[in-house]
């Protein structure tokens, strides 16, 4: 029903009709319409965490750890993107999606501690990040290809370059 209606546009009847489910049924799993949306959301960041944490555990280096990241959202985002539209727009998921990005934001924070600040480094990819998928899902300005590579260059425009750590020189 979300997906093929607007959020606020689905009432409580349709959406209890459309599951299938007695009313006693719906309210025995959810207490409202917002937590079905919340659960929805809860799902989706659940299977991109467990993910994230696999794919980029085995990343090379910085480059690699960016591509297999944005290639797994991607991936998860892409099939669901009248979700993640609803997630990104309506008011009710804002309390799933803060503490994903909370998450997001203390792995990527551990990730970059060779950056000066490496928390509000953290959350200022986030942020440039949500605005490309924003673009994508919720203003239809970018189709799915366009948006791996806005991302890609997103990610690449606000890193900086890593410091380097002084190497030793062998004497002759």
């Amino acid at each position: 029903m979300f997906a093929t209606h607007n959020y606020a546009d689905v009432s409580l009847r349709q959406l209890i009709a459309a599951a299938g489910v007695s009313t006693t049924a719906f309210y025995a799993r959810f207490d409202s319409k917002s937590a079905v949306l919340d659960t929805l959301a809860e799902r989706l960041f659940a299977e991109l965490h467990a993910e994230a944490r696999t794919a980029l555990r085995d990343a090379k280096d910085l480059e690699d750890g960016i591509a297999r990241g944005i290639a797994l959202l991607c991936a998860k985002f892409g099939p669901r993107k009248p979700l993640v539209r609803m997630i990104l727009s309506e008011v009710g998921a804002h309390q799933v999606r803060q503490r994903s990005y909370a998450l997001l934001a203390a792995f990527l924070a551990h990730r970059l501690k060779a950056f000066r600040d490496p928390a509000a480094l953290a959350w200022a990819i986030i942020g440039a990040l949500e605005i490309q998928i924003t673009r994508w899902a919720v203003w239809d300005e970018l189709d799915l290809d366009e948006l791996r590579a806005q991302l890609v260059a997103t990610a690449r425009a606000i890193l900086p370059t890593p410091p380097h750590k002084p190497t030793k020189e062998r004497a002759s």
